[in-house]
């Protein structure tokens, strides 16, 4: 049986600004600013003082994970601009130490000696405002967007995953750089 309605309201807090215009969404807070344009959303949006009404007419399956996936990158971008993300990932080897170098100004971390390959690794920073920072064996990946600091962590990971003749033994090399914590 389909849906007719579904209805989901979204709480702003004080310190953010939300506005809409054309099913683009623009949030502004403490931490900066986050743009999204979600008119491929078969959705109604509607800002009142404290709340955004996101609202979903004759719904099947389909369009009732899309409108519930657009209250959750709300949720998200509100979350962003107040809070921020932070990932740790951290650098393990067994033998050959690996060296992570970030460089915030061209977007891209570099990733040196892994599994004692000459060759240096380099791997893109997603969004404006990601920034990667190196503590120790710890490198810490913050920003306000949810999905680019999550696919800058994600990248890093897959570049370090196992290819070749060490694909079929992971247990034994283990090295590179895994997530390990978020916020």
């Amino acid at each position: 049986m389909q849906q007719l309605y579904l209805k989901r309201d979204i709480e702003l807090p004080e310190d953010v600004t939300i506005t809409l215009k054309d099913n683009v969404v623009t949030a502004e807070g403490a931490k900066g600013k986050l743009t999204r344009d979600f008119s491929d959303f078969d959705v109604e949006l509607k800002k009142t003082k404290t709340k955004v009404n996101v609202k979903a007419y004759f719904i099947n399956k389909k369009k009732k994970a899309k409108a519930l996936a657009l209250v959750g990158y709300i949720q998200n971008m509100i979350k962003g601009v107040t809070e921020g993300y932070i990932y740790k990932s951290k650098i393990v080897y067994s033998h050959f130490p690996i060296t992570v170098e970030p460089d915030n100004k061209k977007k891209t971390v570099a990733i040196k000696n892994l599994y004692g390959g000459r060759k240096q690794i380099n791997v893109p920073i997603i969004g404006e405002e990601t920034t990667v920072k190196v503590e120790k064996d710890d490198v810490i990946i913050e920003g306000i967007d949810k999905q680019a600091v999550g696919q800058t962590t994600a990248n890093m990971q897959e570049a370090c995953r196992l290819r070749g003749k060490r694909r079929k033994d992971p247990e034994t090399f283990l090295d590179g750089v895994w997530r390990w914590d978020r916020n």
